[in-house]
């Protein structure tokens, strides 16, 4: 008896994994997609002040894509990019994205850069059923509620800002203070804030915010440096945050750890650091969503390095433009198991089944059908010897 279930259990799943996929299809299911070529869509700050952030994640992903594309494409269609520089400036976002999807006719979006400009476009994705992969924010909203056509690659920010504050709460810190860009970037890394607190029955002593393109000023600082954390969590872009640490110290801020999600963009963030002298017995951390570019130990930053190296002789490789090979990695997996019928439909498919594939980071994806974030993972690094370290 024992063994006729155990036919019948096995033969059920044979049964099943013989069935054709059920996908059913989108409307403009197979709009960008010609016999040799796959169009792909990216607005970016190539200018202003996240620009730091957009050229190094695309010229990742662009690494990644011209290789597969010299080895002859996916199943005979080469990737084509169209790009548009949008500043970090959401009025711009939403015009290069209503282009890409109603004048280039794009296959899919790609890459896109920063919170605020993920804000704007979420509605018209959601009208235009067109997938997105890759965004380059933690934000919350991209996550919970569960948005169907958006498919996040790296941690929230909740998952950054947790590690942070459970390692300061280990070391009996209990002062938080917070210094933010006073929009959706802002408020989302603070909303993680919050919740990461709420867990230890804590709140935030004190807050301050700056305008988005703009530097901190005199009252900006005041209201963080009088309330003498034990740590200030900041939010916002690399010269803003680096301008507000070397004006806390020397308002008198003495004691307290400075801290920064990964959208800093590390190395940019370390440059004015260092341009501003600002001493490295200062403790200042950004949690990183990618392994450090140099990690000869780690797979995908071994190979990331290696074709950096060959394609950009002398050029210094960033956590950002590693975490855009790797958006690439995952995007033309997707690609891939498609096979020769690619749709929009089908491709959401495959990237939600995706929990197996293994891009070299070491680490587990999360990826499923009702999960759209393939990674949680999170690395401390500290400022030293001019640059972020483990």
């Amino acid at each position: 008896m024992k063994n006729i279930i155990t036919f019948i259990c096995i033969s059920v799943l044979f049964f099943q994994a013989c069935q054709p996929e059920t996908i059913s299809p989108l409307e403009n299911d197979t709009i960008g997609i010609s016999a040799d070529s796959i169009t792909i869509g990216v607005s970016a700050a190539l200018s202003g002040p996240a620009e730091f952030l957009g050229n190094e994640l695309i010229k990742g992903s662009r690494l990644y894509i011209d290789k597969i594309n010299k080895e002859g494409g996916i199943h005979g269609r080469k990737i084509r990019l169209v790009v548009y520089d949008d500043a970090y400036d959401p009025k711009l976002t939403f015009e290069n994205t209503m282009k890409l999807i109603e004048t280039d006719k794009v296959f899919m979006l790609f890459d896109y850069v920063g919170t605020p400009t993920a804000k704007v476009v979420l509605q018209k994705i959601n009208e235009a059923k067109i997938p997105i992969v890759g965004l380059f924010t933690g934000a919350e909203f991209l996550r919970i509620p569960f948005q169907p056509f958006v498919f996040n690659v790296r941690a929230s920010y909740y998952d950054e800002v947790i590690v942070m504050i459970d390692r300061w709460i280990s070391q009996g810190k209990k002062r938080f203070a917070l210094f933010k860009q006073n929009d959706a970037f802002g408020n989302a890394v603070e909303d993680g804030a919050e919740l990461a607190l709420a867990r230890h029955n804590l709140t935030i002593i004190a807050s301050s915010s700056y305008e988005r393109g703009k530097l901190p000023d005199n009252k900006n600082v005041r209201t963080i440096v009088d309330a003498k954390p034990d740590g200030v969590i900041m939010v916002g872009t690399n010269l803003a945050l680096a301008t507000f640490v070397d004006m806390a110290i020397k308002a008198g801020l003495k004691g307290a750890e400075y801290y920064t999600v990964s959208f800093v963009g590390s190395e940019a963030f370390a440059r004015n650091l260092k341009e501003l002298g600002v001493p490295e017995t200062i403790p200042v951390y950004v949690t990183q969503v990618v392994p450090p570019p140099d990690d000869e130990h780690n797979a995908a930053s071994k190979e990331f390095s290696e074709e950096f190296s060959k394609a950009f002789p002398g050029q210094s490789k960033s956590y950002v433009a590693l975490e855009g090979y790797i958006n690439a990695k995952i995007l033309v997996e997707g690609l891939k198991r498609c096979g020769r019928e690619l749709s929009r439909s089908r491709l959401m498919y495959h990237l939600e089944r995706m929990s197996d594939y293994d891009p070299g980071t070491d680490v587990p994806l999360r990826i499923s059908p009702s999960y759209h974030s393939f990674f949680d993972h999170v690395w401390i690094t500290k400022y030293n010897n001019g640059r972020f370290e483990l």
